[in-house]
C-alpha cells in the first residue's frame, strides 16, 4: 500500500503541526495503514483521536467514527475543523436534507472523516447512502460499550459488527481507555475483528494524586468538601505535597454524584459558598447541558458537579480535580471518570469520598439490569411470533428492555436458535422450549458485575497503596509495588515506614517461591482457571474466567494449596 511509505512525522507536522508523536500513536497508525486491525487501550489524555484523524488523511477512503455520544463528537469535530480538514457528522439532530448533504460530501471524496452515533447504522437510509462509498477505516470510539461486562454496556453497539460487514469489512480501529481483560476479549468478538494487534499503554496516570475518605454518615461528605476547598484537611503530608493538594483545589474541577437531586443540591451548597459551580445531569434541557458543559470548557464556570452522565469526550486539559461523593459500581468506572484530571500532565487530586453502605447503593443505582427466566422466555415467545424483527421491535412486542433482549439474543445465537445481522433478529427453529433457555452465561455475567463491586470495596478500603491496587485490577503491576502519589503511601510515619519496608522488599506479587505470581495463569478446583491480577494486603485477587474476581487469604491459599500455577 502506497500509504506505508508516507513519511509520518511530516504528515504529522503537515497537519497537526506537532514535532513528534506521543508514546504509542505511531505504533497504531502504522498497522493501520498496513490494514491490521488494532484495538488500543490507551489512558484518557494520550492523544487516542489523533491516531484515527492522521490515518484518515494517509488512507484513500473515508474513515468512518462510530461515536456514542453527540457531545462527544461535537467537541471533536470542533477541533478537526480548527486544523482546517473537512469533516461532517450524521446525527439525529440532522434534518433530512442537511444529512443528504453530508453523505453527498463523503461520496464526492470532499470529506475523509465521518462521524456517526451507533443507532444510524439502524437506518436503512444512511446505510443505503453508504452503499458506494469506500470505508477505508472503521473507528469504534469508547469501544468498551460493546461489553456486556463492561460499565457502559449500550446496546445499538452490538450491531456493529453486522453494520461493518455490510460496509465491505474495512480495517478496524477499536479505542478505550479502561477494559479489564475480559473486556478486550469481548470487544474483539464481538466487533469480529481479525487477528488485531492489540496494543496496550498502560492504564497508570502518574500526575494523578489518589486518596480516599471514609465517613459514616451522608452528611459528613460536605464536611470533607469544606475542608478540601478550604485546604484544611492536609495534615500528614509533607509541605511541597500539601502545596500541590491545596493548589488542585483552587483550578478547575469535578464533583461526581450518584443522583440527579445530589448534584443539584451540591452544586447550590457550592455557589453558596462563593464558587462558580453547576450541575449537570441527563434529565436536564439539553440547552442547559449545553451551557453548562461548554461555560465549563472556557473556564467561566469552574466547578462542574453531575451525574456520570457528565465527562465522556469533553475535552478540558486543566481539570485539577475530580471528587466523587458516591461510590461508582466499578473501578473501571472509577478510574475512566477519575481519569478526567490532570490531561495536560500536571498534578491532579482524585478523591473518593465514601460510607460503608455506598457499596450497596452503588450496586442498586450501577445495576445493568437481569435478565431474569421469566423476560426470556417472554422475549423468546415474541420472536417465535414476529419470526425478524429489529431489537426494539422485540423489545416493545415482549416487554422487555432492549438491553437484556440483547442479551438473550447473543445466547439463542450460540444455541443456533437465532442470528442477528444488520441490527435485525431472524428466528432459524423453532423447535426450542422458551421455558427452558439456559442462563448460566448471565448469572456468569451477574457474578463478574459483583466481583467487580467487591474490587470498588477494596480499593476504598485498602491500606496499602492505591496505584498499585488500579493497576493490578488492569493486569498491570507497579514496580516496587508502592508509589509517591497516593494517601497511603504519603501520609504520616505509617506511610515511612511501608516506603523503608518496600525498598528492602521484593515487587509486589514476585516472590515465585510457589510460582504465584502477578499475571501468572492459576486453576481453582471450584471455580476453574484464572489469572493473579494483584497479590498484596495479605490477598491474592484472582480474575476467574467464569466466577469474576475473586479475593482469596494468601495464607490459605499457601497452606491448602487452592491455587494451582498452570503450566505456560
Amino acid at each position: 500500500m502506497a500509504t506505508r511509505t508516507q513519511d509520518l512525522d511530516a504528515a504529522l507536522r503537515r497537519h497537526f503541526g506537532h514535532r513528534s508523536f506521543r508514546p504509542g500513536q505511531r505504533e497504531a497508525i502504522e498497522p493501520l495503514l498496513e490494514g491490521r486491525d488494532v484495538l488500543l487501550v490507551m489512558p484518557t489524555g494520550a492523544g487516542k483521536s489523533l491516531i484515527y484523524q492522521l490515518a484518515a488523511q494517509l488512507l484513500p477512503g473515508v474513515t468512518l467514527v462510530v461515536s456514542p455520544l453527540l457531545a462527544l463528537m461535537k467537541d471533536q469535530v470542533d477541533a478537526v475543523e480548527e486544523r482546517g480538514m473537512e469533516v461532517g457528522v450524521v446525527d439525529s439532530t440532522l434534518t433530512e436534507s442537511q444529512s443528504e448533504s453530508q453523505l453527498h460530501d463523503v461520496e464526492s471524496g470532499t470529506t475523509k472523516l465521518l462521524y456517526v452515533t451507533p443507532e444510524r447504522f439502524d437506518n436503512a437510509e444512511f446505510m443505503e447512502g453508504m452503499r458506494g462509498v469506500d470505508v477505508s477505516l472503521f473507528v469504534v470510539d469508547e469501544a468498551h460499550c460493546i461489553s456486556q461486562w463492561g460499565h457502559s454496556f449500550r446496546p445499538a453497539y452490538l450491531g456493529l459488527a453486522a453494520a461493518r460487514a455490510a460496509l465491505g469489512s474495512p480495517t478496524t480501529l477499536a479505542l478505550t481507555a479502561t477494559a479489564s481483560p475480559w473486556v478486550r476479549e469481548e470487544i474483539v468478538q464481538r466487533l469480529e475483528m481479525r487477528r488485531p494487534a492489540v496494543m496496550s499503554r498502560g492504564a497508570d496516570r502518574p500526575n494523578l494524586f489518589l486518596e480516599a475518605v471514609r465517613v459514616e454518615r451522608e452528611s459528613d461528605d460536605l464536611k470533607v468538601l469544606e475542608r478540601m476547598f478550604a485546604g484544611e484537611d492536609l495534615a500528614g503530608y509533607g509541605d511541597d505535597l500539601a502545596r500541590d493538594l491545596a493548589g488542585a483545589m483552587e483550578g478547575s474541577g469535578i464533583v461526581y454524584t450518584a443522583t440527579t437531586r445530589a448534584a443539584r443540591e451540591t452544586a447550590e451548597w457550592l455557589q453558596a459558598r462563593g464558587v462558580e459551580a453547576d450541575y449537570y445531569h441527563g434529565q436536564r434541557r439539553k440547552s442547559d447541558r449545553t451551557r453548562v458543559q461548554d461555560a465549563f470548557l472556557s473556564g467561566e464556570l469552574r466547578v462542574v458537579v453531575a451525574t456520570n452522565a457528565f465527562g465522556m469526550g469533553v475535552d478540558k486539559p486543566d481539570v485539577r480535580f475530580v471528587v466523587h461523593r458516591d461510590v461508582p459500581a466499578s473501578l473501571e468506572a472509577y478510574y475512566q471518570e477519575a481519569g478526567r484530571a490532570g490531561r495536560d500532565g500536571g498534578f491532579a487530586r482524585c478523591t473518593l469520598i465514601f460510607r460503608p453502605g455506598d457499596i450497596g447503593r452503588a450496586a442498586f443505582l450501577g445495576a445493568g439490569g437481569e435478565l431474569t427466566a421469566d423476560e426470556a422466555e417472554r422475549a423468546a415467545r415474541a420472536l417465535r411470533e414476529l419470526r425478524e424483527c429489529t431489537l426494539t421491535q422485540l423489545s416493545e412486542h415482549s416487554g422487555v428492555g432492549r438491553a437484556d433482549v440483547a442479551r438473550l439474543i447473543a445466547i439463542l445465537e450460540g444455541q443456533g436458535i437465532a442470528r442477528e445481522r444488520r441490527g435485525r433478529v431472524r428466528l432459524l427453529r423453532d423447535d426450542f422450549d422458551p421455558a427452558a433457555i439456559p442462563l448460566e452465561e448471565e448469572e456468569h455475567r451477574r457474578s463478574y458485575e459483583r466481583s467487580r463491586l467487591e474490587m470498588m470495596r477494596g480499593y476504598a478500603d485498602t491500606g496499602e497503596c492505591r496505584r498499585a491496587f488500579i493497576l493490578g485490577y488492569f493486569a498491570e503491576e507497579l514496580p516496587g509495588g508502592h508509589c509517591t502519589m497516593c494517601d497511603n503511601d504519603t501520609r504520616g510515619a505509617a506511610a515511612r515506614e511501608r516506603a523503608a519496608e518496600a525498598a528492602d522488599a521484593p515487587a509486589n506479587g514476585t516472590d515465585a517461591a510457589d510460582g504465584l505470581t502477578a499475571g501468572r495463569r492459576v486453576r481453582h478446583e471450584a471455580w476453574g482457571e484464572g489469572t493473579i491480577h494483584r497479590m498484596g494486603d495479605g490477598a491474592i485477587t484472582v480474575l476467574f474466567e467464569s466466577e469474576g474476581y475473586k479475593t482469596l487469604d494468601i495464607g490459605l491459599v499457601r497452606d491448602r494449596g487452592l491455587l494451582t500455577p498452570v503450566d505456560d
